[in-house]
């Protein structure tokens, strides 16, 4: 009998729905599994195997105690310390991987938080299944949030679980599945990807950067590209150490920029098809609640030179459709809630702001108002400038929470819900904007947004709009709140009107409960 390396000391059990226990075996054999109340027995034939607990409420610690009988042998697994709670995936890329001891105000939290009800499994990053793996995976386990031995969890899924425990007062449970750098299409099956036009140019790409390339050849290009992003590290890390005041452009100057992207290869985790295969499967599943998934920064370019050249914003949009019907076929639930992180506010110092970033929030928000259960967490009012990776990751967490608790657990005393634009008119030179779920006030907020977009900085300025006009000038309309409504001085010949369709620039505009507005880009008149 050989359990799946998700069950272990330490674990969360999603609490009151029915739960799967699986592994594999090379024989035929008669399982038995024991927790609380809870007994099922159950003969199992060689190979993998699947056996469903009834749904249990809140509680623990218990020992669950499986045992394997075949013919006059046994064997006994005893997992110990288990809690039912809510279980939470974290997936995507380098944003959600974000260690909390890299996070703003995560060294504080790994010296004083004290949780024992909340656990976190971290996946293996691997780029295949081989033994070394394997074996590695045997000695996975769940570690507690406490004792300051939780620095390498990832900082939205610390500050997330966090709040949710702090609010439910039960056990959270938190799944890390993520991979920095990866594609959509990493997390994409092969077969399903070579059934989808829009992902035909990821395929081409790869097999053109690897045809031909021995498994020796990749390694030693591997070997060459990490040793230049370790001096890239050592050069940064020696600046901040010689000037903690260094600024972005001096510490290029001395460093350069991150080398980036990494060599491709057969055993690469950049390669499309590939962690679905090695990470995600691995623990696809395991019982949750729902999936967080936060990914799309690799995306951008290749999904903006699709529109290019079609004029469909599709690529990415099509590519995420599916797969968010990939996850939940592999979690064998059709209505698995996924909370879809859109991006925030990026772009790299001294370069051009192409939108690519707000193409693709544009395909983000489109799946979500076609799919049941996908919930999108503007975190538009967040983000650094010149910094992909912004190191506050406390408040996209608690954004999520906010959305979670509010959508799902239908706790809008909790939670909250953003800000979005329900309906516009056109009067004359002004057009009068209407939103959903102000929740009674609309009102501006301050964040960490520069202002490079515009010179005005007085109190109360609404930043974010932009108004194009015919022959494709844009402008910076003047607007007012009034009451639960935004007024916007136009002019006859604006075609378009937008909030916040740029890579990078300040917004500021909120709801009574300090839920951003989502952005919009809306029609003024055909052209």
């Amino acid at each position: 009998m050989e359990l799946a390396a998700i069950f272990s000391d330490n674990m969360v059990l999603q609490r009151d729905v029915n739960v799967r226990i699986f592994g594999c075996s090379d024989r035929t054999e008669k399982i038995t599994i024991d927790i609380d109340n809870i007994h099922v027995s159950r003969t199992v034939d060689a190979g993998d195997w699947e056996i469903i607990l009834d749904s249990h409420a809140v509680g623990g610690p218990y020992d669950m105690r499986i045992t394997a009988e075949s013919g006059d042998k046994a064997e006994e697994k005893i997992i110990r310390n288990v809690l039912y709670g809510e279980v939470w995936m974290t997936n995507g890329q380098s944003n959600i991987e974000f260690e909390l001891q890299n996070s703003l105000g995560g060294h504080k939290e790994i010296e004083q938080a004290d949780y024992p009800d909340i656990r976190y499994f971290k996946c293996i990053k691997s780029p295949v299944v081989d033994e070394a793996f394997l074996e590695k995976e045997k000695h996975l386990n769940w570690h507690q949030v406490k004792g300051g031995d939780f620095r390498e969890i990832s900082g939205i899924s610390y500050f997330f679980s966090q709040k949710m425990h702090q609010t439910l007062k039960i056990p959270i449970g938190i799944v890390d599945c993520y991979q920095g750098g990866t594609s959509i299409t990493c997390w994409l099956e092969k077969e399903r990807l070579e059934n989808i036009p829009e992902a035909e140019e990821y395929l081409v790409d790869f097999e053109k950067e690897t045809s031909g390339r021995s498994e020796s050849e990749y390694e030693r290009l591997l070997e060459d590209y990490n040793c230049l992003v370790q001096k890239h590290l050592s050069l940064t890390a020696e600046a901040k150490a010689k000037n903690p005041d260094i600024t972005p452009d001096e510490l290029e100057e001395v460093a350069g920029s991150y080398p980036w992207p990494p060599p491709l290869g057969l055993r690469s985790a950049f390669r499309p098809g590939g962690l679905v295969e090695t990470m995600f499967k691995r623990v696809s599943s395991y019982t949750m609640r729902g999936l967080i998934y936060y990914q799309g920064e690799e995306d951008t370019l290749r999904n903006l030179k699709y529109y290019k050249e079609t004029g469909q914003n599709l690529r990415y949009e099509v590519l995420l459709y599916e797969l968010i019907k990939e996850y939940r076929e592999l979690a064998g639930r059709n209505n698995l809630p996924i909370v879809v992180v859109q991006l925030p506010m990026y772009m790299a110092r001294h370069e051009e702001d192409l939108r690519d970033w707000a193409y693709l929030r544009d395909a983000q928000e489109s799946v979500s108002e076609k799919m049941n259960d996908v919930i999108l967490v503007p975190i538009i009012d967040t983000g650094e400038y010149g910094n992909v990776h912004p190191v506050d990751k406390k408040s996209p967490a608690l954004r999520i929470a906010s959305k979670v608790l509010a959508d799902i657990y239908g706790m809008e005393s909790e939670g909250a819900r953003d800000m979005c634009l329900a309906s516009y008119e056109r009067k004359g030179e002004s057009i009068i904007l209407s939103f959903a779920d102000t929740y009674g006030e609309i009102r501006t907020g301050e964040n960490e947004l520069q202002n490079i977009r515009e010179e005005t900085s007085e109190e109360g300025h609404l930043y974010g709009f932009e108004i194009v006009l015919e022959g494709g000038k844009s402008m910076i309309p003047e607007a007012v709140i009034d009451g639960e409504n935004i007024v916007i001085r136009s002019r006859e010949d604006a075609i378009s009107l937008s909030y916040a369709h740029f890579n990078y620039g300040k917004v500021n505009i909120y709801n009574k409960r300090g839920m951003p507005l989502r952005p919009f880009k809306v029609l003024l008149k055909s052209y």
